[in-house]
């Protein structure tokens, strides 16, 4: 094989990534579990009002594709999923933090709404 070829792979696959990470919803999930470190299905939905169910999965599906989200289902009843960064996404979004910081003060995106009923008090 080609060095060439290998390079060339790394650069599509490098803007697949980025694609992927500042398209529509991706930069909102990746901000709640950034700030939560492990989230639920459920808590990523109820956070983020307007996305669909099939939109978040979509999403989630797509981040796990690119070794960036890991997936878990907890064995509980009913089964529950959650939502952590693997090695590769922490990297991916240490390099995102500022944006992150940026979406914390000005939407509010790092806290879930039983955290920002707690953060007025």
């Amino acid at each position: 094989m080609h060095p060439a070829n290998d390079v060339g792979r790394n650069v599509e696959f490098n803007l697949e990534v980025a694609k992927t990470v500042f398209g529509k919803w991706s930069v909102d999930i990746l901000t709640l579990i950034y700030a939560h470190k492990t989230l639920g299905y459920q808590e990523i939905l109820h956070a983020l009002p307007g996305m669909s169910g099939r939109v978040l999965s979509d999403k989630l599906s797509r981040l796990q594709e690119l070794g960036l989200v890991h997936r878990e289902v907890l064995d509980t009843k009913p089964p529950r999923v959650q939502y952590s960064f693997t090695e590769k996404g922490l990297r991916v979004a240490k390099l995102g933090e500022p944006v992150f910081l940026y979406l914390r003060f000005t939407e509010g995106l790092l806290f879930l709404v039983k955290d920002e009923e707690a953060a007025v008090r």
